[in-house]
């Protein structure tokens, strides 16, 4: 019985451990107001710990020597549905894709929590910091970051074609914006309607571009999202 119970303990402190990790995972994730945070990488941290767990140890009651079970079957099955999980946070707009750092955290924070719950304590660890540096010093907008641009939309209607469509993407590679696409329809009267999409330089801002004052522009829209 005191066995069972060190046992009990053992496996109930594994648990906050993983929790714990998840936790500091989704701390950075929060901070950057990313859709899975603290309580989501927590959760993912304990819940697939303990599916380990119980791979490892939930079946020692039935096994003897005609019956022999394979302890990976239940860890193989946590890694592919959290594929469901991930994929919500996958978000596409605007001719751009968010969220896939934090759906590739939701499943390095499983991995921590199948490491863990397995007994390799340091190895979770260590993997939960290695990502949080990733996730701090490499991500847009992190300190070695080297994609630093901010992705955003610009809708513009010009009367004229396409000597004033040229001449407007001119215009914004002056002002310092960097133009990843354009896309454009045009009537029979003349009136061009253009979307835009942006690279945003970290110390520019994309309402800099309502400045732009030409006689063939006829409507101006700019969509941003700020760096937090």
């Amino acid at each position: 019985m005191e066995f069972a119970l060190e046992k009990e303990l053992m496996m109930i402190g594994r648990l906050l451990i993983a929790g714990l990790c998840g936790g500091v995972i989704g701390h950075e994730r929060e901070n950057r107001r990313k859709p899975a945070g603290v309580r989501t990488h927590t959760v993912v941290g304990v819940a697939s710990a303990l599916m380990m767990l119980i791979s490892k140890y939930g079946f020692n009651d039935v096994l003897n020597e005609y019956t022999k079970l394979d302890p990976s079957r239940v860890a193989a099955g946590v890694v592919t549905a959290i594929g469901f999980l991930g994929s919500g946070m996958i978000i596409a707009r605007n001719k751009s894709v968010s969220g896939i750092t934090t759906s590739a955290g939701i499943w390095a924070t499983v991995g921590v929590g199948l490491a863990v719950g397995s007994g390799m304590i340091y190895l979770g660890i260590a993997t939960s910091v290695i990502v949080v540096l990733v996730e701090m010093f490499l991500g847009r907008g992190g300190i070695m970051g080297l994609h630093r641009e901010a992705m955003s939309a610009v809708n513009v209607e010009i009367s004229g074609g396409q000597k004033e469509l040229l001449e407007l993407k001119a215009c914004i590679g002056e002002m310092g914006f960097h133009i990843r696409s354009i896309e454009f329809s045009q009537k029979e009267k003349g009136i061009v309607k253009a979307s835009i999409i942006l690279g945003v330089p970290k110390q520019k801002n994309i309402a800099e571009l309502l400045e732009l004052k030409q006689p063939w522009i006829t409507g101006l829209e700019v969509k941003g999202k700020l760096l937090l």
